[in-house]
């Protein structure tokens, strides 16, 4: 290379380092300018800082205000809803009590005299009023003028000329009595006959207590008989308003029973009865079960069926324990005909007990201090269950087979199971026929294999020790011939050593590896059938002999049972049905009757 490139080459190098200082200088001074740039936006985003925090705390105290807002809101919304709810509940106290005030006003003036009337019924009806009347204790025509009273303040009301009429009758003015007692039964036939009734009963008047009775029973629904019917038949069957009364309650009764559908009470009666029945168990006739196979349900239904009468019986000596009669035919003491002259005047009409009822309820509401739900459920509370009119059929039903759930006495019920007698004695008939349709006059009982038909009289007795001895030596035979049939099957074994000796002689030198191995194991396998199947024939005898065995001890044991069992099966089964004709005898007085 010559001098002058050399000098060129300098010169270049030269020129681009100053350039080069002159960018690194402007870098300088630019980097010079953005520090004070980078000063001046520090100290503003200190101030920015600060405001962040002033604003931070301005608004931590404006949460703070609007909790305390929040607060005082939900304050005054709980104490403007308490106003709202004892607003609403003193309005309707205010309410309640100016409708209470208003029903008793319409209560009073409706509805007082009542009270009075049904005071002056429970004296004229008391047997001491009667003997002071004849006495002349007390003016008959005091009496006279109470009744007329009465019957002036409370025209519509039946008790008023039913009393009027017993006041007649103190002063014997029969025309007067039957008129007023035709204008009772116009207001009220049932209550007015019932009323006559008891009175007269009470009074010691059984023949026109009867006559009353008679016409009582005459006026009621079978379809809806209310809880004074129980009370009166409480009475009757106590024999407290006389014979005469209760033949004419047999014979209304009967004509009830008489009334409905055969069909429906034989079903209803015959499915009470088989409720009754005695129920088989699982373990009970275990081998007979497993012996009769599919024959079983048949006869366990029909063994079942004929269980029923001893179970009716058992059931009705339980719950009639003084017998189908009672103890002598007891006379009551009155207690019963009173309860159901209580409860006869006592009883609230219609439009009064709907006018009291609401009083009742509006008192609830003042109570509970205008809490409706509160109050509902106070007066449905004491209001208690209602009793429900019931069927007669439904009354019997209960009275026989629910004792607890027919508000009856013992003598009420056992008229109630005279009233059905006969339709549950042709039940029991009904079913024990069923039964007998069950009973085959013989039955399979299979074991091992082995069948044999025996009779199911228990006088035709079948001896079980031939059967058992018959069996056992069946089964030997069976197990003998299965031994004998332990043999060595020479073929069989000819064909194995002849397997493997071809496979020894003409497989296994012309194959290696695992084929080798396999015809190897091939005839180790072969060998070792041909030693079973020729020196293995003892074990295997022996081991058929006792599976005959045990097969055999178990059948013995099985059909030793089975037959056990199916004699006593078949002889309760006999015992049971007859049981029907005990079941007709403990009810036979009332074909008497």
């Amino acid at each position: 290379m010559t001098s002058g490139g050399v000098m060129e080459d300098r010169i270049e190098t030269d020129s681009a380092l100053h350039r080069l200082t002159e960018r690194l200088e402007g870098v300088g001074e630019e980097q010079v300018r953005h520090g004070g740039r980078l000063d001046t936006f520090e100290d503003g985003l200190r101030g920015v800082r600060a405001d962040v925090v002033r604003l931070r705390g301005d608004v931590t105290e404006v949460r703070q205000e609007v909790a305390e807002l929040e607060s005082a809101v939900s304050g005054t919304r709980k104490v403007l809803d308490a106003f709202i709810e004892q607003y609403g509940r003193d309005r309707e106290v205010a309410r309640a009590q100016a409708e209470l005030a208003r029903l008793t006003t319409v209560f009073q003036a409706d509805f007082a005299q009542r009270k009075q009337t049904r005071a002056l019924a429970r004296g004229l009806v008391h047997t001491l009023t009667a003997q002071a009347v004849r006495r002349k204790v007390v003016n008959t025509a005091t009496v006279r003028a109470c009744a007329e009273e009465r019957m002036l303040l409370e025209p519509a009301y039946w008790l008023a000329p039913a009393m009027m009429a017993v006041a007649a009758n103190f002063r014997s003015e029969t025309d007067q009595g039957e008129r007023a007692q035709s204008h009772a039964c116009t207001l009220d036939a049932a209550k007015a006959n019932l009323f006559f009734s008891l009175t007269s009963s009470r009074l010691g008047n059984e023949a026109a207590a009867a006559a009353w009775m008679d016409t009582y029973l005459q006026t009621l629904d079978p379809g809806e008989l209310g809880q004074d019917f129980c009370v009166v038949l409480d009475a009757i069957a106590s024999n407290e308003l006389g014979e005469e009364a209760l033949s004419y309650t047999w014979q209304a009764m009967a004509g009830w029973s008489q009334s409905m559908h055969r069909t429906s009470a034989a079903t209803k009666w015959e499915a009470r009865l088989r409720n009754l029945r005695r129920r088989t168990s699982e373990d009970q006739y275990a081998a007979l079960r497993e012996t009769c196979g599919t024959q079983w349900d048949a006869l366990r239904r029909g063994w079942e069926l004929a269980t029923i009468p001893k179970s009716t019986l058992d059931y009705l000596r339980r719950t009639f324990p003084d017998g189908p009669d009672g103890v002598d035919r007891p006379v009551g003491d009155g207690r019963h005909v009173e309860s159901a002259l209580e409860r006869l005047i006592n009883q609230l009409e219609p439009d009064e007990a709907h006018l009291l009822e609401q009083m009742r309820r509006l008192e609830r509401i003042i109570e509970h201090e205008g809490d409706l739900e509160a109050a509902r459920q106070a007066h449905q509370s004491s209001l208690g269950p209602e009793a429900k009119p019931v069927t007669f059929m439904v009354l019997l039903d209960q009275a026989v087979f629910a004792p607890d759930a027919a508000p009856l006495s013992p003598p009420a019920r056992r008229m109630a199971l005279r009233a059905i007698w006969p339709s549950l004695e042709s039940a029991a008939n009904q079913v024990v026929a069923d039964s007998r349709h069950h009973l085959p006059h013989h039955i399979t009982l299979s074991v091992a294999g082995y069948s044999w038909n025996l009779p199911t009289d228990p006088h035709q007795r079948v001896k079980s020790g031939p059967l058992i001895d018959d069996l056992a030596t069946r089964l030997e035979q069976q197990t003998q011939a299965r031994s004998d049939a332990v043999v060595r099957r020479w073929p069989r074994v000819c064909g194995v050593l002849l397997f493997g000796t071809v496979t020894g002689a003409f497989v296994v030198p012309f194959v290696d590896g695992l084929a080798r191995v396999v015809s190897l194991l091939l005839i180790l396998a072969a060998v070792a059938w041909v030693l079973w199947e020729v020196c293995g024939v003892p074990l295997r005898k022996r081991h058929v002999r006792e599976q005959g065995d045990q097969l055999r001890h178990k059948a013995v044991a099985t059909l030793a049972n089975a037959l056990q069992q199916q004699e006593d099966f078949f002889a309760k089964w006999h015992e049971s049905m007859q049981k029907l004709a005990a079941l007709t005898l403990w009810g036979g007085h009332f074909k008497q009757h």
